[in-house]
């Protein structure tokens, strides 16, 4: 069996700009194959507090509500995170 390593080796110079670049494309067709991924990564991400409750149903490819329901079928419970501070500053600015 090849290595990983072999693989970026010759795709990385040839098909692509950098590793990163590589890594990027790879995830994008993993998320493709499995989109239940998306779902748990919007919850993760929502249960960390890294994102609020609309970008976390917008990561995992569902409207708002079906997210809570979600949450609610998991027994999870919704937060009242607004989002990050940066975020909220940057709104603020707008305003």
């Amino acid at each position: 069996m090849y290595s990983v390593e072999s693989f970026k080796k010759v795709l990385v110079p040839k098909y692509y700009k950098s590793r990163d670049a590589l890594i990027d494309d790879a995830f994008r067709a993993l998320l493709n194959l499995k989109p239940g991924l998306k779902v748990e990564i919007g919850l993760e991400l929502y249960l960390r507090e890294d994102v609020s409750l609309s970008k976390a149903a917008e990561i995992a490819g569902m409207d708002i509500e079906s997210f809570k329901d979600l949450l609610k079928a998991r027994g999870l419970k919704i937060s009242s995170y607004i989002g990050a501070k940066e975020d909220i500053e940057r709104g603020l600015r707008l305003i």
